[in-house]
């Protein structure tokens, strides 16, 4: 699905989606969200930040955050999180593409994305953009559902993926762990949740794609 296809499907999505993915999102991903919020340190950038999610999860090494979205639409619903009182802390969002990040070198600590390199028409590139502006010695924090080490799994996502692909421009079974390496990434730690399908990734950008010093 290309980017306009795809800001379009999730303007549509926007008013239902927190309704949509609530309970299942729950069984499959359970505490995940959390865990990722409190990896998250110093400047924050959010990549493909949606409806904002994870907001209410961001722990206290949060110091300044920044989230991007494709969707107009799920932007308004992440400002609106942003102020409720469960949020903890506010956020400056801004409308673009996670293919070509409108932010200078190395500009932030912790460079986040949740559930979206699924659906980014190309996520190595988005990886790149990712590893661009984070910090020499910040973190890449990936949550993310990718194909099962299990066969009989991976062959069922294999099988749902075109239906997924497209309607919502999601595909189940890429390897965007392998992906993250490929690119030069170092993992730091990995937490595998339902068969391996979903992954908590803390990483290192490539040693060239960062700028000046982070927050340890």
């Amino acid at each position: 699905m290309d980017l306009r296809r795809l800001r379009h499907t999730y303007d549509a999505r926007a008013a239902s989606y927190d309704r949509t993915v609530g309970l299942g999102e729950r069984v499959l991903v359970g505490g995940l969200r959390r865990a990722f919020g409190m990896e998250l340190r110093g400047e924050v950038l959010e990549v493909a930040v949606g409806s904002g999610l994870n907001l209410p999860f961001y722990g206290p090494a949060v110091e300044r955050a920044v989230g991007l979205d494709l969707s107009g639409a799920m932007l308004a619903r992440a400002r609106a999180r942003g102020r409720a009182e469960d949020a903890a802390l506010p956020i400056r969002l801004v409308q673009g593409n996670a293919q070509r990040l409108p932010f200078s070198d190395g500009a932030f600590d912790t460079v986040a994305v949740s559930l979206a390199l699924c659906t980014v028409p190309d996520p190595g590139a988005t990886l790149q953009e990712m590893a661009r502006v984070c910090r020499s010695g910040g973190r890449v924090l990936l949550l993310e559902h990718v194909r099962s080490p299990v066969p009989p799994v991976a062959w069922l996502q294999r099988l749902l993926s075109p239906v997924q692909e497209r309607f919502i421009g999601c595909h189940l079974a890429r390897e965007t762990v392998t992906t993250l390496r490929e690119a030069g990434f170092t993992v730091r730690s990995e937490r595998r949740r339902l068969l391996g399908v979903f992954r908590l990734v803390v990483a290192d950008p490539p040693p060239d794609g960062g700028g000046t010093d982070a927050a340890a």
